[in-house]
């Protein structure tokens, strides 16, 4: 009987043991005296969805759950601040505070992974907070000399970071962590070099929830390549005009994103004003799209320099954010059906490119 007893609480405990495994668990020990709020949410298709939330007591916290599969996780505080990232399967981790920063012990393979992208990062983020500090005392004591060779030492930092992910990225290019990893720093990619990582991906990794992102932020970014019908927008004039893209009729159509505060801009208007005027009747007509956020600002911009051609402010940076548009001045030369020919054009380059199109025509 004894023997009957004693098995059948080894089942029990077999079992316990059993289900604990079928979670995960995340314990927190960053020390110190930190508390407040954290929230654990993990990134679907459906987007962000919460999973857990707990109590940080002296840097001390607890999260346990499960998952169906592998998912990209987060542990945010109550102010929507990142704590850490993770790969969250069923399995335990532990989150502690390391020498460079916040690390997470644990997990499977795919953490393992992420851990050697993010050890990367770190790096570079430590030079580059030891660079702009030495960097603002030689600033201070105008030492141009140091301020180069930080310059320099950093460029070599990022020249040996850059070498050790392009290897990860073959290493792993199966994993969809290589995809995740890509998607979270395409928003400062171009369509080429976007383009390029993504090709070098494997299966798995394309055909992962971040492959398929990536898949769609480069068609976002095929829409407004060389080759490609530029997006309509339409927008309202000073004079109360609303004027659209595609509603402008012309042999060549030139859309120059600019704004009254960018020196940049205002340096090269004179160019503009020049182009604009030696060609708008042989065919040219230009777009201006200010970035300004205050239209009297704006308004004042277009009277001091003097500009004819129509004129609209992206006040919420909606066309901005839709181009793509990470600098200006930044132009994009369209044909007469919209479809783009070339982009970031300036001075003689874009006039020289200008008189070429037209005669042509």
């Amino acid at each position: 009987m004894k023997r009957i007893i004693l098995s059948m609480l080894l089942v029990v405990c077999m079992l316990v043991v059993s289900v604990a495994q079928e979670g995960f668990k995340i314990t927190g020990q960053l020390g110190g005296t930190l508390s407040g709020d954290l929230v654990l949410v993990v990134n679907d298709t459906a987007g962000l969805v919460k999973l857990d939330e707990t109590l940080m007591v002296d840097g001390s916290f607890e999260f346990v759950g499960r998952v169906d599969k592998m998912m990209v996780a987060y542990v945010l505080t109550a102010e929507q601040q990142p704590v850490v990232t993770l790969m969250l399967e069923n399995l335990e981790y532990a989150i502690v505070a390391g020498e460079s920063g916040i690390e997470v012990q644990g997990g499977g393979e795919s953490q393992k992974i992420l851990n050697q992208y993010n050890a990367i990062n770190q790096t570079v983020a430590r030079e580059k907070m030891k660079m702009e500090q030495e960097g603002r005392a030689a600033y201070a004591q105008q030492n141009q000399m140091k301020l180069q060779a930080l310059q320099q030492q950093f460029n070599k930092v990022l020249e040996e970071t850059g070498k050790q992910q392009a290897a990860l990225f073959q290493t792993y290019k199966d994993s969809p962590v290589t995809a995740f990893v890509i998607a979270s720093g395409m928003g400062q990619m171009d369509y080429p070099s976007l383009k390029a990582l993504y090709d070098g991906l494997g299966e798995t990794a394309k055909n992962s929830l971040y492959g398929r992102v990536i898949t769609q932020q480069i068609a976002r970014f095929k829409q407004v390549e060389p080759g490609s019908v530029a997006p309509d927008f339409q927008g309202t004039t000073l004079e109360g005009t609303t004027v659209s893209l595609h509603g402008i009729k012309a042999k060549l159509k030139l859309i120059d994103f600019w704004a009254s505060w960018c020196g940049p801009c205002r340096q090269e208007m004179p160019n503009v004003s020049k182009i604009y005027k030696k060609y708008h009747e042989a065919g040219l007509e230009i777009i201006g799209v200010s970035l300004d956020r205050k239209a009297d600002e704006w308004a004042k911009a277009l009277k001091e320099e003097k500009m004819a051609w129509p004129n609209i402010m992206d006040e919420q940076q909606q066309i901005g954010a839709r181009y793509f548009v990470r600098g200006i001045p930044h132009t994009i030369l369209l044909d007469e059906n919209n479809r783009i020919l070339v982009k970031d054009l300036r001075g003689k380059a874009l006039e020289k490119k200008i008189a070429e199109l037209l005669e042509g025509k």
